[in-house]
């Protein structure tokens, strides 16, 4: 394996484990703040709303400055801000901390797939599968170490800052690590400053557009139930201890690891109809969590919507991106297509706040509704359609003669 396949495995390793403890435990300490449901719903959506500009103008940046510096960044402003939520509880403070964690985790989540396409471009699919399976994977090793200190420590409010700084120390850790062993292959170029017509140019490629519309669709119906009330639903609805909900996110997290792991032995040919398939049957399990009366199998079924949705067409909607993005605008295409798609995320929360108090079935039900809807713009995907390099390559012998 390459030196900076490695590190970036590694840094997977160390960021999902510290992800893992933020999202599980960022709800009930903010809980224990006094911090209401809708507020909850504003925090979140206000982070939401950062994203979008983040991701628009870091993917950009790291056409010009390079990777490593704006991986770098990412990794450092996360664990930072993540360390300091349990020292300024303020509802404003918890709001600038919550935007400045979720900027600097999408920073990285939209340079990751871009230099492990660019470090090894043929495996991609395999690779981003089991990239991305293994960070679930320590996602649930790290709620399940959170659900260890509840248990362990009281009272309950020690215990959530405790895990707090734990994953913010983890974050820094690998951001040390990422400055000190990964090594820039990228040449940066044009110029420093990005022009905003360029930011809000969408001169992309028709399939990525598409792959835009759905993914819209699919981030507003996701935040409805995997913002702030992922883990809440199962208390206010069926009395659940943070114990056993904690028991519940882990296998969540497993749910979507172990297909990604093995998508890349699949021998998936036709990625659009798996793309398609996935998205549906993801919502008709996860509205179906939300209607079944009984814990145990509302539990069961939500378990579901990741092992045969998510966990097979997240690193396909990931390839396909990489797929149709030029390569020497590769960061700033590929950070446009997750900068726009994401508006949908930043209604989500606002929505899940307001559903949530007219009734704890409402933001899961919805949820599902809405991703299996997310399918409708992939109908006029055309996966035969070839990538803006490909066709450059077929138009310059034309332009030459």
């Amino acid at each position: 394996m390459k030196p900076n396949l490695r590190v970036l495995l590694g840094v997977s390793i160390i960021f999902g484990t510290a992800t893992g403890i933020y999202e599980f435990i960022l709800p009930y300490f903010l809980r224990a703040q006094g911090v209401s449901l809708p507020a909850m719903g504003v925090i979140f959506a206000g982070a939401g709303l950062a994203m979008l500009a983040a991701r628009l103008y870091m993917g950009g940046l790291a056409d010009r400055w390079g990777r490593k510096i704006i991986y770098g960044w990412s990794l450092a402003a996360c664990g930072l801000a993540t360390g300091l939520a349990p020292l300024l509880p303020g509802l404003v403070a918890q709001f600038l901390l919550k935007t400045m964690r979720e900027t600097a985790a999408l920073t990285r989540e939209t340079i990751h797939p871009v230099v492990l396409y660019e470090e090894a471009r043929q495996s991609f699919l395999n690779l981003i599968g089991k990239y991305r399976g293994i960070e679930f994977l320590l996602q649930a090793g790290g709620t399940m170490l959170a659900g260890g200190v509840l248990l362990l420590l009281s009272p309950a409010d020690l215990a959530y800052r405790v895990c707090l700084y734990l994953a913010g120390a983890a974050v820094l850790v690998g951001a040390l690590w990422w400055a000190l062993v990964f090594r820039e292959h990228w040449q940066p170029g044009g110029q420093r400053i990005i022009p905003l017509r360029e930011l809000l140019d969408f001169n992309l490629h028709p399939n990525l557009l598409l792959l835009m519309a759905s993914m819209a669709i699919f981030a507003f119906g996701m935040q409805l139930s995997h913002s702030f009330y992922l883990p809440l639903f199962f208390r206010d609805r069926f009395g659940m201890a943070p114990e056993v909900i904690a028991i519940i996110m882990v296998l969540h997290r497993v749910t979507i690891a172990v297909p990604m792991l093995l998508i890349g032995q699949l021998g998936l040919k036709n990625l659009r109809a798996w793309y398609i398939g996935g998205l549906i049957v993801e919502g008709i399990t996860m509205a179906g969590s939300a209607v079944i009366p009984l814990a145990g199998l509302s539990a069961a079924v939500f378990l579901l919507h990741d092992l045969v949705g998510a966990g097979i067409w997240v690193p396909i909607q990931a390839t396909l991106i990489q797929r149709y993005s030029r390569d020497a605008a590769r960061g700033m295409e590929v950070g446009k297509v997750l900068a726009w798609s994401s508006i949908g995320g930043i209604l989500g929360p606002l929505a899940a706040g307001w559903l949530a108090e007219q009734s704890t079935t409402y933001p899961y039900f919805f949820s599902g509704v809405l991703m299996s809807l997310a399918c409708i713009p992939l109908f006029w995907f055309r996966q035969d359609a070839p990538s803006p390099d490909e066709m450059a390559a077929k138009e310059a012998p034309v332009t030459a003669a």
